[in-house]
């Protein structure tokens, strides 16, 4: 049977799910493992019904129609499984059907218990693990604090440099379990494969959970913003939308927009010619640790 591993959190999102769960695949995928990965596919037009969005060799939908999280996850991963479905059970059975794999990563899955897992692994984001502890609508957490119990690995992520302590305010939350710490790794701005000229003036937009940190890190990159935008988590872009921006980049007298990966791969085709991209990843301290501890608790 497949090794089950869930990655997720208790919090209504922003703590960096999705490169973790590209980084975790393509461990997996380089030491010779096939694997699948399950998401809810939240936002794609395509609903919440089984849809296969890569089988490991060709990307079969796309956004609009996929989400933007598992379509970015199977452009990253492209050996990788990658299904889509409200049931997570039936999308577990259907890839152990049709693909046999080793390894099931749940993307964003912490919170839907009907499928036994070998492990969980929850983000908390180090400067703002539990916001102001209150459960949506009166706060930002999925669920309270007490359901760390159920975690196997904890990592907190976006952790200031040199920093390796846990925050006061998780103490009487963690104890006996496995604690590591990750930040943001900026790999710079691409444009059509290359780094762009910092000579450049850009204007930035984004749809992610928290826009204001993308901004932050375009302008620790030393390059001149000229101008930004921000949209809800998630958004789906529409033709106003590029009207709208267009209007805005020959205003700003900016040569280029910027954006995360995330929302590059909702443009359309001349957006994207007009787009560069902030690529990032996941820094983990003691990674081969951090792996090591993977395999000893799957195993």
């Amino acid at each position: 049977m497949a090794k089950i591993i869930s990655v997720g959190n208790i919090s209504m999102g922003g703590t960096g799910k999705t490169p973790m769960v590209i980084k975790l695949g393509r461990f997996f995928i380089e030491i010779g493992f096939r694997v699948a990965v399950i998401s809810r596919g939240y936002k794609g037009r395509v609903g919440y019904g089984l849809n296969l969005i890569s089988d490991g060799e060709s990307i079969l939908m796309q956004p609009p129609l996929a989400a933007d999280e598992p379509f970015l996850i199977a452009t990253k991963l492209n050996k990788a499984f990658v299904v889509t479905c409200k049931d997570r059970k039936a999308a577990y059975n259907f890839s152990l059907e049709k693909f046999n794999p080793q390894v099931v990563i749940l993307d964003d899955a912490f919170q839907h218990r009907r499928i036994q897992r070998d492990l969980d692994i929850v983000l908390l984001d180090y400067n703002n693990p539990i916001s102001t502890g209150f459960i949506f609508p009166f706060g930002y957490l999925r669920e309270f604090p007490s359901a760390l119990k159920r975690a196997d690995i904890i990592l907190f992520t976006k952790t200031p440099e040199g920093v390796e302590n846990i925050p006061v305010s998780m103490e009487k939350y963690i104890f006996n379990k496995p604690i590591f710490y990750s930040s943001v790794k900026v790999e710079g701005i691409f444009y059509k494969g290359e780094p762009v000229d910092k000579k450049l003036k850009f204007f930035a937009f984004s749809g992610i959970a928290n826009n204001k940190s993308f901004f932050q890190m375009l302008e620790n990159q030393s390059i001149q913003v000229v101008g930004s935008a921000g949209f809800r988590d998630h958004h789906s872009y529409s033709e106003g939308d590029f009207k709208k921006l267009k209007k805005i980049l020959k205003s700003s007298h900016a040569d280029l927009f910027v954006t995360t990966e995330k929302d590059f791969v909702k443009l359309s085709s001349e957006m994207k010619d007009m787009t560069s991209i902030l690529k990032i990843d996941t820094s983990i301290r003691n990674e081969d640790l951090f792996f090591n501890c993977i395999l000893n608790k799957i195993n």
